[in-house]
């Protein structure tokens, strides 16, 4: 979860955050053959997805979690977490074996620069990269503005921003197609109603910190969304075209 998504109490976890982390978890543990490996989460928030990689994936022994908006009492208060994770505020000066940026890019000025620094400067030798963003341009909307993105990418745009900078795609796709089709009505909704964007906020209130919808349906929704996901996975695996919310791929140096 993004850190400006953060509440400021107890919450409960959104179907759509504990799915997405099971399925980019479970496609590194499927391909990520060594053992020991020391991971990357740039931009990790509050570091729910760090915690479920050391969870699901054996071969990852420790993530350091790095994010600019940490401050020093979170950092403080990260001090008694379990030894694989660690958090910083200061991008890291050493090299690893998986370098994950969850959406990342869509926050950032320079994408392409951005990109080619994390290969360059952080991921070790045949080491490992899993990216993801926003799908589909046409789909920006305020809840963009809000969160502060800048863009949103079609498919072929990230799988070339990977390959400029260095890396071997080994399987991409897209996430979350059922979530499309409301997206796409609240992005009518805006361009009917001409309502002017909002400015980007230091906290904003989203479903994801919000989610209070009881464990009957939870339990539903976080069943429909892994279906959509398992959908997802194997027309990945399949080369086959599929839609969703989300893109992805993950890389490999040569």
């Amino acid at each position: 979860m993004d850190l400006r998504e953060l509440p400021r109490s107890d919450f409960d976890r959104h179907p759509w955050e504990t799915v997405r982390a099971s399925f980019f978890s479970r496609l590194l543990r499927e391909h990520v053959n060594r053992s020991g490996l020391c991971a990357l989460d740039m931009g990790a928030g509050d570091g729910f997805f760090a915690g479920r990689l050391v969870a699901l994936v054996p071969q990852v022994r420790h993530v350091t979690c790095f994010d600019r908006g940490y401050d020093e009492a979170w950092l403080r208060e990260r001090t008694t977490k379990p030894a694989m994770l660690s958090f910083t505020a200061v991008r890291p000066e050493s090299r690893f074996d998986v370098v994950i940026l969850l959406d990342v890019l869509e926050h950032v000025a320079d994408d392409r620069a951005t990109l080619r620094e994390a290969v360059s400067d952080l991921l070790g030798p045949r080491g490992w990269l899993l990216v993801s963003a926003p799908a589909y341009p046409s789909l920006f909307s305020h809840h963009d503005v809000l969160l502060g993105h800048k863009r949103r990418y079609s498919p072929g745009r990230l799988r070339a921003l990977v390959r400029e900078a260095g890396l071997a795609a080994v399987e991409a796709g897209q996430l979350f197609a059922s979530l499309i089709l409301p997206r796409a009505l609240a992005k009518l909704g805006e361009v009917a109603s001409r309502r002017p964007a909002p400015s980007p906020a230091a906290h904003v209130e989203t479903a994801l910190g919000t989610w209070s919808r009881g464990p009957l349906v939870t339990r539903g929704v976080t069943a429909a969304l892994a279906l959509d996901a398992l959908c997802s996975r194997r027309a990945a695996r399949r080369h086959l075209p599929w839609p969703g919310l989300s893109t992805w791929v993950l890389a490999q140096l040569p």
